[in-house]
């Protein structure tokens, strides 16, 4: 008989897991911040003790991680990324104290680092799960792993059209893959209790769906682009005028492009050259959108990867945590337009000829 065990790491086919630890943890950070800030940074302890949040978070992180050896249950994989998520976010809140040499907190720099460490974090897992496609084995296997719920009778509607998914995709000649495909199509579904979370979500995301995909919703996010565009050229000419001045030795100019620049600092200067390409793609996303709406949706959400990835780690660094609002506002844009892009994608399959 064929050895089943794959040569190499075997990664899970829904990863969204991550996600969810992600989310977690940041949102626990900005949690953490608000509170202490509300509450005027109380300490916990006394009498020459001090109980830092760090070991709240160190406790977190060791439940999740008792949790995932002790149980099977895909809930506990959730309940894990959850607890982890926020113990990781409760722990690295308090970077600032162990990168200075006077354990200070309020070390600004800590919310720039800490959200280029959240960025690499994200790129360098969704790298790995999407570098390639899956392999047959990696089907069979994560199949394998959907015949828990068949075993607990907690499967779904939904995870059995999965599994039969990636059973259509492994190695048809493996001798597992005929009695697993047909466990999950005699297999009954899940009764309501188990499937209520999901079902929740299906709503949400339907809720969604019918807000994000209405002609009114377009019209107004395709005035706030246009808005952004205008302001971008707007910015441009005044930039323009007052590089020309400087070029001309007007002292007035000279002083306020100073000001602009912050004396013409490496991050001011990658904040600026990040602020410019930005624009263009708003610029040229605004001219796309009468003719191909989802070439002008892929524009803008370039110039929104372009403001997280480059400019907003320097606003991090100049003003701290407060820069977290603009990155949400990003991040709730880049969200709606890849969605956008999805549905734009599906009517030009409806609309193409047989």
């Amino acid at each position: 008989m064929r050895s089943f065990a794959p040569k190499h790491l075997v990664r899970a086919a829904d990863a969204d897991l991550l996600d969810t630890f992600l989310v977690s943890a940041i949102a626990t950070l900005i949690v953490i911040r608000i509170f202490l800030e509300a509450t005027g940074y109380p300490q916990l302890g006394g009498g020459g003790l001090h109980i830092a949040h760090v070991l709240w978070g160190g406790l977190g992180m060791l439940a999740a991680i008792v949790l995932l050896l002790l149980y099977l249950s895909p809930a506990t994989r959730l309940i894990a990324a959850l607890v982890g998520g926020a113990g990781f976010g409760a722990f690295v809140d308090e970077l600032g104290k162990f990168v200075t040499s006077d354990n200070n907190y309020f070390f600004r720099p800590t919310a720039a680092i800490l959200y280029a460490l959240f960025v690499i974090f994200f790129l360098a897992t969704r790298e790995v799960r999407r570098f390639r496609a899956l392999s047959p084995e990696e089907c069979l296997v994560n199949a394998v792993e959907l015949g828990e719920k068949l075993a607990m009778g907690t499967l779904t509607a939904d995870d059995r059209d999965r599994a039969l998914q990636l059973l259509a995709r492994a190695d048809q000649a493996h001798p597992l893959v005929a009695p697993l495909r047909a466990g999950f199509l005699s297999a009954g579904i899940a009764p309501i209790s188990f499937a209520r979370l999901r079902w929740m979500g299906s709503a949400g995301a339907r809720t969604y769906a019918a807000i994000v995909s209405s002609r009114w919703f377009r019209r107004i996010l395709a005035a706030i682009f246009i808005l952004a565009g205008v302001a971008f050229v707007l910015t441009a000419i005044s930039t323009a005028a007052l590089l020309g001045g400087a070029f001309f030795g007007v002292l007035d100019a000279q002083v306020a492009l100073d000001e602009e620049t912050n004396g013409g600092t490496i991050a001011s200067v990658i904040q600026a050259i990040a602020g410019v390409v930005a624009g263009v793609l708003i610029v040229r996303g605004v001219f796309l959108l009468r003719r191909s709406r989802i070439r002008a949706y892929r524009a803008f959400e370039l110039a929104i990867l372009v403001d997280l990835l480059l400019a907003q780690p320097f606003a991090f660094l100049d003003v701290g945590f407060g820069a977290a609002v603009d990155v949400f506002i990003d991040l709730a844009l880049l969200a709606t337009l890849r969605y956008l892009q999805i549905q734009e994608r599906k009517l030009q399959v409806e609309r193409a000829p047989v």
